[in-house]
Parts: C-alpha cells; structure tokens; sequence
C-alpha cells in the first residue's frame, strides 16, 4: 500500500467490472460521497487519498444502487473483497475483510443480525396465522422469544468487548430504556403510566455517548432523533424546547453532535404546519443562534434570521396582539385593536383582490351570525389603500356589521407586527386579546370558538 496515502481501501467486487462505484458517508439521513472509483476488468480498485476520512459509518456504493456499508475508525488501510448481488446479505456473508479488525467485528455482527431476524420474521407468520393450533403458535412465539433473548446477549457481548468501538456506541444507541414497572416505587414514587412516560422520555437518551462525534456519520443518532420529537415528547411547544434544552444540556462541549442535534430541532419547527411551532425556532434563534453560539453559520444567515424572527416574536401565540392604535375606519376615525369589548374576536388581514379572501369571507360570515351574540367578532384590516375598492367589496359581501380598518398611511406597522406577507392572514384573540390562535385553516374556526365561548 502507498506509504504517502492516509485513507486506502482496496476493493475487488467479483461480477462487476470496468464499472464506476462511490465511497460515501451517512450524514444523519443523508449520504454524501466522498470518492469515486473505476474499477478494472477484474473488478478491482483502491480508493485512496492523501488524507484521512472523518470516522463513522459509510457505504461502497454499486451502480445498482446497491450498497456495502462499512466502518472508518482509525485504520484505514484495509481490503474488502465480495460479490456483486442484489442481496445485502449475501453481500455481507461472502464478504472478506483483510486489515481492518473492526470491519470483521461487524461482518460478523451483521451475518448474526441478518439470520435471526430472518427467522424471527419467518415465525412471526406462524404467530400470527390463526388457523394454526394455538400449541403450533406458542411454540413459534417462544422461539422468537428466545431469539431475541440471543440478539440481546450479543449485543451485550459486543458492547462488553469492544466498549470504544463505534460498532458498540451504534448498539448501544437502540438498547431501548428499561422502565420501572408499575405498582414499584422510585424514590418514594409510586409508578403509574404518567411516570413511566415521563421516565421513558427523560432517559430516552441515556445510551447515547454524546462525545462521540462519530454518531453523527451515522443514521442511527437521526432515527433516535426523529423517533423522539415524532413519537415520545409531546407536540407542544414549551414541552419541545424543554425537551431539547436538556438534550443540549448533556453535550458538554459544542462538537458536531451539538451542531446537528441543534440543526435537526431549528429545521424541522421552523418549516413546521403545527400553529404555535415558530416559538420554538424564536427560542431557538435568540438563545442560540443569534447569542453567538453557532459559529458555523454564516453573517448572511444571521442577518435574514433575525429579520424573521423579529416579525414573528411580536405574533407568538400566548403574546399580547400588537393594539394597532393608528388603524382607521372608512370614515378616517381612530378604531385601535383594543377598543374591542368581545369574548372572542378574530384579527383577519385580508384584500379585496385576493380570490381566498372571497372564498373565506362568506365562510367567516356565516360563522359569525352564529356566535356574535355570544361574544364573538370580526375585526376586518383591509391591507391596502384603494379606499372606493374597500368600500365597495364591503357592500358587496355584507361585512360592514364586522369593524372594518385600515392603514391608508402605514402607521400601524402591521405587516411586520403580525408577519403579514400574503392574505387571508388570521388570528383569534381571547378577551384580554391575548393571541389564542394563528395562521389556521378556516375550517378549524368553529370549533375553536366552540371551544373558547363553551
């Protein structure tokens, strides 16, 4: 092997040849290839640089899309040799590792895995066939017991003998979180199943090493990731900024596990549908991202998010509506937000010209005649300047028993203040006009007030 390359993996692929592969790496949910190969007649080639790769999980990717995955760690100076197949496991089985202890710890592991499962999965059938003898299916159910009980025993052993390996900290990432039963005691506590989810989702994290860095080049860090913000913390948004505030709070020192784990909650509640969502990426923006904690971000990035944030933080819900005390009626009168004296009242920004607003207004209309006289009312802000246009289309869709403003000299700052960028914006607003409600579909509308007014 060449004494100036820092990664070289030779690679024989029997059944392919003069072909074109890929070294790529998991980042997350994603790959990204990092080398490109041509193999020879034989099927053979070395991918090799003058640098060292970034250790962690990656995959020899085929030209059917097929793939090998393999580990990086410190070695690396290695050979790989197998076959060219449709079949990952008859890939993992005929593979041959020469150089590289760690690649032949999880050969080993994957032919182990791959067995079991396919014999759990084969009695599962069995288990769950109902026209079998209940004898036949328990039988199988025990078997599958057992199996799991060698899977568990393995990987216990791996992660005994090989504590450091990455191998051992993947393992140990879907060793699942063995909970106090009900009817015990912790601490003095009786165990019921609000203590076990709370039990469950405070420790869900416990068999990650968030030093190890090398979990971010693979896909099992983003599963427990996804897993726990889809399935286990509950969808609100002061329980998901405290659930990550305490996950950030066990990486000790900002590395690349910090970087994505921060990335993953700020992308995902900051394209979020969920009303209410966005204060999770202000949290996130102010504590973090605009507090001078993300270095890696760029001045342009900075600049546009505090930007966002600074329209969206004045609109959370839970926050007082903004009064809009320059707002005007036709008649150029002052009629702020706040002069309301309603139960329930809904913010709508809307424009004449836009074909949702005529679709929704008759929609809220009819929705108000029925609530109005149990405290529920309109207050319409038409978003432009055209004040014929604006009287007319109040005539012609009968809103002139809602209150209806505008801003004819934008003195009311309201496009910045309640983030309007396109209409119908709505919001709902409780008595104390403390914003209830944002940006939902007007189908939800009366329930919402079926809700509040009860």
């Amino acid at each position: 092997m060449g004494l100036n390359a820092q990664y070289e993996i030779s690679v024989k692929i029997k059944g392919l040849s003069n072909a074109r592969i890929f070294l790529a790496y998991y980042y997350g949910d994603k790959n990204y290839v990092v080398d490109t190969l041509f193999l020879d007649q034989n099927g053979q080639g070395v991918f090799k640089k003058n640098k060292s790769l970034k250790e962690g999980l990656y995959l020899i990717v085929l030209p059917s899309r097929n793939y090998l995955d393999i580990v990086i760690d410190s070695n690396q100076r290695f050979s790989l040799e197998f076959e060219n197949s449709s079949d990952i496991r008859e890939m993992v089985s005929k593979l041959k590792v020469k150089g590289s202890p760690a690649n032949q710890v999880f050969k080993d592991y994957q032919t182990f895995m791959f067995s079991r499962t396919k014999e759990i999965l084969d009695l599962r059938i069995t288990v769950n066939n109902k026209d079998k003898p209940e004898a036949e299916r328990l039988k199988a159910q025990q078997k599958i017991d057992n199996l799991n009980n060698e899977i568990e025993k393995k990987q216990k052993e791996i992660v005994q003998k090989y504590p450091e390996s990455l191998l051992a900290k993947i393992v140990r990432v879907f060793q699942d979180i063995d909970v106090p039963a009900i009817g015990t005691e912790v601490n003095d506590i009786n165990v019921d199943s609000v203590f076990q989810y709370n039990y469950y989702k405070d420790h869900y994290f416990d068999n990650v090493d968030f030093s190890d860095e090398r979990l971010v080049r693979t896909p099992v860090y983003h599963a427990r990731l996804s897993q726990f913000y889809d399935r286990i913390v509950i969808p609100t948004a002061d329980s998901i900024i405290r659930a990550t505030e305490l996950i950030l709070a066990q990486i000790n020192e900002p590395n690349e596990l910090y970087q994505y784990t921060l990335q993953f909650v700020f992308n995902k509640y900051s394209q979020s549908k969920f009303m209410g969502h966005d204060k999770i990426m202000v949290h996130l923006a102010d504590n973090y991202y605009l507090a001078g904690k993300t270095p890696w971000i760029t001045d342009d990035f900075k600049k546009k998010l505090a930007e966002r944030v600074d329209r969206v933080r004045p609109n959370l819900i839970g926050n007082m509506a903004p009064s809009l005390d320059k707002a005007q009626t036709a008649d150029g009168a002052f009629y702020p937000l706040h002069s309301l004296n309603s139960r329930l009242t809904l913010l709508l920004f809307w424009d004449p010209d836009c074909g949702h607003c005529k679709k929704e207004i008759p929609q809220i209309m009819e929705i108000f005649h029925k609530y109005h006289q149990k405290g529920f009312n309109v207050y319409a802000f038409y978003t432009q300047n055209n004040r014929e246009d604006w009287i007319k289309t109040i005539d012609n869709l009968h809103m002139e028993v809602w209150v209806n403003v505008y801003d004819p000299f934008y003195f009311t700052n309201f496009r910045n203040l309640y983030d309007v960028y396109s209409t119908p914006t709505v919001y709902l607003l409780d008595k104390d006009f403390r914003i209830v409600a944002k940006r939902f579909d007007i189908s939800s509308l009366e329930a919402i007030i079926q809700e509040y007014l009860k």
